[in-house]
C-alpha cells in the first residue's frame, strides 16, 4: 500500500477526522485493473465515476469516503461494525466487477480491512467475498439454533399453548398494492400469513422466542419471494417487490449478519424491483440505528420504507437516514374520524420531508377516497385485493374498478 494512503488511515484512524469510525474499509481496484490490461488507462476514469456513484447509492451521508491513490478508496463507516461494513464493500465491488467486467465471481472478490496494531502500525486484513457469506451465514445459523436451544424451556403461558403439538412452519403469501397516480396494480407485498401472524402476536414482545420467530419468518419471507420471483423472471414477469422485515431482526446482530448474507445472494437482476418494508420500529429509536439498518439493507434494494402501526416518530431522522416513504396501518374497526385526522397529519409530516406515504388496511371506498385525499401514493388492504400465493401480473385500475372487484369478491366468498 502506498505511503500516502497510509498516513491519510493514520489521520482518520487516530481521530483527526470528525467523523468517528466505526469501521474502515480499503476498496482495492487492483483485480479489476489487473484483468483489464491495457484497457485500464483507457477506462480508469470511467470506473472511478461508477465506483464514486455505487458509494453515493449504497452510503449514507454520515459514512465518508476518498480516493487514496491511482487503484484504493477509503471508507469511513460512521456506525457500522466490520462484519456489516465488509458486505457492504463487497457489494459494491461485486456490481464493479458486473458492470466492468460482465460477471462478479465472488471467489475473486477481496474484501478488505484496515486495523491498528497495538504498536499503532497499520495493517490490512483480507478475506474472500464468498468467504465472508459463508462465515456470515454459518455464525447466524450457529447463533439463532444455540439462543432457540436456551429459550425452549422459558417459555410459559399463552406462548407455550401456541407452540404445542408441533414446531415453528411460518407461511408467506402475497398481497397488491395500487398505485394511486397512475391508476396501476404494480407492487405485491409478500408477508407472514394469517396463521403466522396470529402465532406470533401470541408471543410476549420481550419472549427470545418471540425474536427468534420473527427472524425465522422473515428469512423464510426474504428467501421464497426472491426462489419464486427468480422463476417468474424467467418467464419475462415484472413486478415491483416489498418484503416485510422485522426491525428486530436488523437489530440482533446473529439476526442481522444471516438476513445479509441471505440478501446477498439475490441476484442483480432483481435488484430494482425489490423494497424492504421495515416493520415494528420502536417509538424513539436514534437516527444513528435507523441510518445504520437503511444502510445495510440499501444495496439489495430499489428503497427502504417503514410501516408503522400508531405512533409519531422523527420524521427528519428517518428521511435523513436514507428511508424513501413512511406508511401507517389503519386498524379494523379504528372510527373513520380518527382515522382520517391520523392519516392526513401523518401524511403531511411525511412529504414535508420529502417521503412517499402510503397506507395499509383499507377496507371501505371511504377510507380509499380519505387515504387519497390526505397524499398516499400508494394503498393496500383487503378493499385493493385479498392474499394471493403467488404475486400477479400488473394491470391497470381506476379505483372504481377496485371497488366493484372487491364487492364482487365479498359477493362470492
Amino acid at each position: 500500500m502506498p505511503e500516502q494512503t497510509k498516513a491519510r488511515l493514520r489521520h482518520i484512524l487516530s481521530g483527526g477526522q470528525r467523523h468517528s469510525a466505526g469501521a474502515v474499509q480499503l476498496i482495492g481496484l487492483g483485480t479489476l485493473r489487473d484483468r483489464l490490461g491495457k484497457r485500464w488507462d483507457i477506462v480508469k476514469e470511467r470506473i472511478y465515476e461508477q465506483t464514486e456513484r455505487l458509494f453515493d447509492r449504497h452510503l449514507p451521508p454520515s459514512d465518508v469516503w476518498l480516493r487514496a491513490d491511482d487503484a484504493n478508496y477509503l471508507v469511513v463507516f460512521a456506525t457500522l461494525d466490520r462484519q456489516a461494513a465488509e458486505l457492504i464493500c463487497g457489494r459494491i465491488v461485486s456490481e464493479l466487477h458486473r458492470l466492468m467486467l460482465g460477471n462478479s465471481d465472488t471467489s475473486q472478490i477481496t474484501v478488505r480491512s484496515i486495523v491498528t496494531e497495538l504498536d499503532g502500525n497499520i495493517a490490512i486484513e483480507a478475506m474472500q467475498l464468498d468467504q465472508l457469506i459463508a462465515r456470515a451465514a454459518q455464525q447466524g445459523a450457529a447463533s439463532s439454533q444455540s439462543e432457540a436451544a436456551d429459550a425452549g424451556d422459558a417459555r410459559t403461558g399463552p406462548a407455550a399453548d401456541v407452540h404445542e403439538g408441533g414446531s415453528f412452519h411460518p407461511t408467506i403469501c402475497y398481497r397488491p398494492v395500487f398505485d394511486t397516480s397512475h391508476k396501476v396494480l404494480s407492487t405485491y407485498v409478500c408477508h407472514a400469513d394469517e396463521e403466522t401472524k396470529r402465532i406470533l402476536n401470541a408471543l410476549s414482545t420481550d419472549d427470545a422466542q418471540s425474536e427468534d420467530y420473527r427472524f425465522r419468518t422473515d428469512m423464510e419471507i426474504l428467501s421464497q419471494s426472491i426462489e419464486i420471483y427468480e422463476e417468474l423472471y424467467k418467464n419475462s414477469f415484472r413486478y415491483i417487490q416489498n418484503l416485510t422485515v422485522c426491525f428486530s431482526t436488523l437489530s440482533i446482530g446473529r439476526h442481522r449478519r444471516e438476513y445479509l448474507a441471505r440478501c446477498h445472494s439475490i441476484p442483480s437482476h432483481l435488484i430494482p424491483f425489490i423494497v424492504f418494508v421495515i416493520e415494528g420500529v420502536p417509538t424513539g429509536v436514534p437516527y444513528s440505528r435507523i441510518s445504520e439498518i437503511t444502510t445495510v439493507l440499501k444495496p439489495y434494494s430499489r428503497a427502504v420504507l417503514v410501516l408503522l402501526d400508531d405512533g409519531a416518530p422523527n420524521l427528519a431522522a428517518f428521511a435523513q437516514a436514507g428511508v424513501r416513504g413512511m406508511g401507517i396501518t389503519v386498524h379494523a374497526g379504528e372510527p373513520d374520524a380518527r382515522a382520517t385526522n391520523r392519516l392526513h397529519s401523518f401524511g403531511t409530516h411525511v412529504k414535508r420531508h420529502g417521503m412517499i406515504f402510503f397506507v395499509d388496511g383499507i377496507r371501505s371506498a371511504a377510507m380509499l377516497r380519505i387515504a387519497e385525499d390526505a397524499g398516499a401514493s400508494y394503498v393496500a388492504g383487503p378493499l385493493i385485493g385479498q392474499d394471493t400465493d403467488v404475486p400477479g401480473h400488473m394491470k391497470r385500475m381506476t379505483e372504481r374498478e377496485l371497488i366493484q372487484k372487491s364487492a364482487k369478491t365479498a359477493r362470492h366468498r
